[in-house]
């Protein structure tokens, strides 16, 4: 399922807020143990105990913020750029109160500022990042004319080595969490990339589909007025030549003329167009049975069906799914034909992930090498009579359910449909 996983690992419709206040807890939880870690080793250097304690009731603020964040996060409800701005400029003011009682503007640890400098810009709009800078900027001048110095004489540690050691501790923090956001932006920018590449693909997909449907809705209607002036003159001839072969030639037309006009009408929801059909919620596993019965009665091929252990349920437009289906089991029959190969295709449903899965397995020719990505674009086929239009229209029928088709293939043993779709969401039963 490399392809699937590929193509949907990235959610273009999640919060941006949230994936920010995500970094924002991650790197809190850093900052409040490197703090921990400094007060353990340094709380001899401070002036007294008070200050100790407030830098401790500090950091349990801190904590119990972030605990609220994460629940706000996990709850699903959208983060506004309000709510990260407050929770930025709460990290900028439990570090000026931190570093107000413990050195100041000398305290080593001051680099930390540009950290939230750096996060609101990439955060917020240019006002809210505004605003968080100016907030530094402030905090940062008071520093420098209001805090309470540290002794560093009361520490065991010499004094220049204790003070080499927090500016190294400082410098090492700081480059862990600018590389570790930058890393994290990095990814996030990929990921938008991704899933906009993968909905520009489907956008572009139901496009051509939308090209196919038209040419198949001028199709219909060009053919429509013939076929009915074919039956008119059909039925003429019948009630004027009562013979028996003419009854017999009358009636072998009449079932294939009657067969043309389903297929005219079928034209439409035939091309996988999802607005030729209304979209339904349904069993899969239903689904699946009824395009392979239908398709069975018609096809001289053995198929193993395996359903799956429980009911999974999707929303898709039924008659084109149908129709889609029994174009991948044809396609599968005819790849094996080619070689004379009589196994049994493999059909299989299952739940994987957040999807439903249908998979169609042939033992036959495989797929030649030069076509590559082509598979399933419209009008492109490997067989000689064929239309190009089977696997485009299973792909696009996936496509506008928000699903997708991918081959995986083994040379020489088989090839496989991966046919996925996402589960219908917020389903307990059967709907209907």
């Amino acid at each position: 399922m490399k392809s699937m996983t590929q193509s949907f690992s990235v959610d273009p419709a999640i919060d941006e807020g949230a994936l920010w206040l995500r970094w924002l807890i991650t790197l809190r939880w850093v900052a409040l143990f490197a703090q921990a870690a400094t007060l353990a080793t340094t709380f001899t250097v401070l002036r007294s105990t008070w200050i100790l304690v407030i830098l401790l009731c500090v950091m349990t603020a801190l904590a119990t913020a972030n605990i609220e964040a994460m629940a706000r996060v996990r709850s699903g409800k959208e983060i506004q750029p309000t709510r990260l701005l407050a929770h930025l400029i709460t990290e900028v003011v439990a570090l000026t109160i931190f570093l107000g009682l413990s050195g100041g503007s000398a305290n080593p640890f001051i680099v930390l500022f540009l950290i939230h400098v750096c996060m609101g810009a990439v955060m917020l709009t240019w006002g809210k990042a505004t605003t968080v800078t100016v907030t530094v900027l402030l905090s940062y001048v008071t520093l420098r004319y209001y805090s309470v110095p540290i002794d560093l004489t009361k520490h065991t540690i010499p004094e220049q080595t204790l003070a080499g050691l927090g500016e190294l501790l400082a410098f090492a923090i700081t480059a862990i969490s600018a590389t570790g956001f930058t890393i994290g932006v990095a990814r996030t920018l990929r990921g938008h990339k991704a899933a906009l590449l993968v909905a520009r693909d489907r956008t572009a997909r139901i496009d051509r589909l939308r090209t196919v449907g038209t040419l198949a809705a001028g199709a219909a209607h060009e053919l429509n007025t013939p076929l009915f002036t074919i039956n008119l003159r059909l039925r003429r001839i019948g009630r004027r030549f009562s013979d028996e072969d003419t009854a017999n030639d009358v009636q072998a037309i009449q079932s294939q003329l009657d067969r043309c006009k389903a297929t005219v009408e079928q034209l439409l929801i035939g091309a996988g167009d999802p607005s030729a059909s209304g979209i339904e919620r349904s069993a899969l596993g239903e689904l699946v049975e009824d395009g392979y019965g239908l398709w069975a009665k018609g096809a001289q091929a053995e198929v193993t069906y395996s359903p799956a252990p429980e009911p999974i349920f999707v929303d898709v437009p039924p008659i084109p799914f149908r129709q889609a289906l029994i174009n991948l089991l044809e396609n599968a029959r005819e790849a094996q034909d080619e070689i004379g190969v009589s196994a049994p295709i493999e059909l299989q449903v299952r739940h994987e992930g957040e999807f439903g899965v249908v998979r169609v397995r042939d033992h036959g020719c495989g797929l030649p090498e030069s076509v590559g990505d082509t598979v399933g674009e419209p009008f492109f086929t490997t067989k000689p009579a064929g239309t190009g239009l089977g696997v485009y229209v299973a792909r696009a029928v996936a496509d506008g359910a928000g699903g997708g088709l991918t081959y995986e293939e083994r040379k020489g043993h088989w090839t496989e449909a991966v046919w996925w779709f996402p589960l219908a969401t917020h389903r307990t039963e059967d709907p209907r």
